[in-house]
């Protein structure tokens, strides 16, 4: 079989779509009818493998979902201008015609398109493909559909169900789908590609990296907890179902050992460490890899972009008590922020006044780390498997039982493994509901900071606004009830006004009543 890299990612399948991104007139028509015609479509294997692996990853994305996910919550604000795009996802102000929000848009468009061509292609019973690595390449494109789509309904909530090739009507007609509709799609999705793709192991070389049967259920697990808490429109037993559905997903692959913790927290971010033990899903990112020969991680540039100097960098922690929250043995602290580090140029130490994001720094080459930007960014780990376990069963229950506690220990127990008796950190028994919750959600922060988290955990949680609010931020004192959702791009309004209607508080929505009135008693009611 001709196997083809995963990290060549810029195939012919996914470009002409790609490069409809930049077009401000272009709507969800994003069909690559032009080169999908006749014998362009996947003749061999090596077609086939090329075309799924167009559709893992567009260049930059990694930044976005930095800008998108990190920028706007409570823990990083820009360092660049404030009244630039970037500034306004920092302090809430974002509108809709923000460059990175379309871009998002866009983009998840784009692979959704592609990935529905393929899968589209490859059930025809007619298809040239080795029936084995059809299943599988459908496996992965189901995959990577069900994760833009669950970032799409995070980011906007109702959004077009498009699953059909030629379905989209070049965007003219197309309407948004019920929450709950896009949902049970992701779940369909991911539960088909489960049953396709191999666990870890069934991948080597320059495989490795690829959707697997592991990274299915974890998402699904991710999936079912966050639908469960954000459901418009289901009943307490329907969501306490979809609780007990992430307990028992997140067990199969905790009892799978197909993962482990790394006992060295930093080796997640380790170029030496591709896919390693820890790593459920990760987007690949390998030197020249870019157009301009990097690797295509700009979380690594943003985070180290002026390098030893004083001057931020795009993304910086927003207030120096988040870092201060850790526990000085903690070994995620020193991972997470960088405080100092060693200028191989210089020989010595450089002391930055406010700590960098570490994570995405190579501290073996601090100084090309903004060029190079090869780290893979890490989507899903194996710590947070654990954790979801943990918060289902806390959701299910309306109190931590013992699985709970010790899920949360064995995440905490490996970031203090380092002191004599890690067990000392366990988080105290006899914890309520609400007591437990507290600590989940600053359990997450420990381990998940800079990890394209923190905002959706706020919005799924339901404490946006008091969260921005309370962290006494400067930046972060626009937020508002509106701030739940990201506007629908106007680019896409100005093609389908009707259909894609616009969401609370921006301009064009003819929604008056705040839909999250309910969400924070005291806060969004304002």
């Amino acid at each position: 079989m001709n196997n083809i890299s995963i990290q060549k990612v810029i195939s012919y399948f996914l470009l002409p779509a790609y490069i409809g991104l930049f077009s401000c007139n272009d709507g969800l028509n994003l069909d690559p009818i032009d080169q999908l015609a006749g014998s362009n479509f996947p003749q061999t294997d090596a077609d086939a493998i090329s075309a799924v692996n167009g559709i893992y990853q567009a260049a930059e994305l990694s930044t976005r979902f930095g800008y998108t996910i990190d920028l706007p919550s409570d823990l990083t604000i820009t360092g660049e201008n404030p009244n630039g795009d970037a500034g306004f996802l920092s302090s809430q102000q974002w509108e809709p015609f923000n460059s990175y929000i379309t871009y998002m848009w866009t983009t998840f468009y784009a692979g959704i398109t592609n990935a529905n061509v393929l899968i589209d292609h490859l059930e025809n019973p007619g298809s040239e493909i080795t029936s084995s690595l059809a299943s599988r390449i459908i496996g992965e494109a189901k995959f990577l559909r069900a994760y833009y789509y669950q970032y799409a309904v995070q980011f906007w909530g109702e959004v077009p169900l498009v699953l059909h090739k030629g379905e989209n009507d070049e965007g003219e007609r197309l309407t948004r789908a019920a929450v709950d509709d896009v949902y049970l799609q992701i779940e369909t999705d991911l539960k088909d590609a489960a049953l396709r793709l191999p666990h870890a192991d069934g991948f080597s070389g320059s495989d490795r990296g690829r959707a697997t049967w592991g990274a299915a259920k974890t998402l699904l697990s991710k999936i079912y907890l966050v639908w469960g808490q954000t459901s418009p429109t289901y009943s307490e037993a329907q969501r306490k179902e979809l609780y007990r559905k992430s307990i028992d997903i997140a067990t199969e692959v905790i009892e799978s050992r197909d993962y482990e913790l790394e006992d060295e927290y930093a080796r997640n971010w380790s170029v030496e460490n591709r896919n390693g033990k820890e790593s459920v899903f990760a987007t690949q990112h390998s030197l020249s890899q870019s157009s301009d020969g990097g690797g295509g991680n700009h979380l690594m540039h943003c985070a180290f972009a002026t390098g030893f100097t004083q001057t931020l960098p795009h993304v910086v922690i927003s207030d120096l008590k988040f870092r201060d929250e850790f526990d000085p043995a903690d070994q995620r602290k020193g991972v997470t922020y960088a405080d100092s580090l060693f200028n191989n140029l210089t020989g010595e130490w450089y002391q930055f006044n406010v700590p960098r994001y570490l994570k995405y720094i190579d501290p073996l080459d601090p100084n090309g780390s903004a060029s190079n930007r090869n780290i893979d960014r890490t989507v899903l780990r194996y710590a947070e498997v654990f954790l979801l376990r943990a918060e289902a069963s806390n959701e299910y229950d309306r109190a931590p039982n013992a699985t709970a506690y010790s899920d949360v220990n064995t995440v905490r127990r490996r970031a203090f493994i380092n002191t004599p008796r890690p067990a000392d950190y366990d988080i105290p028994a006899g914890l309520d509901y609400e007591g437990f919750k507290a600590r989940i959600q600053q359990e997450r922060t420990f381990e998940l900071t800079y990890e394209q988290n923190r905002r959706l955990d706020l919005v799924r949680w339901r404490i946006l606004v008091k969260a921005l609010k309370e962290s006494g931020v400067p930046a972060k004192q626009n937020v508002s009830a509106k701030n739940y959702r990201f506007p629908i791009p106007g680019s896409q309004r100005n093609i389908n006004p009707g259909n894609l209607w616009q969401n609370y508080g921006y301009d064009g929505s003819a929604i008056t009543e705040n839909p999250y009135r309910d969400y924070e008693p005291g806060w969004t009611d304002r």
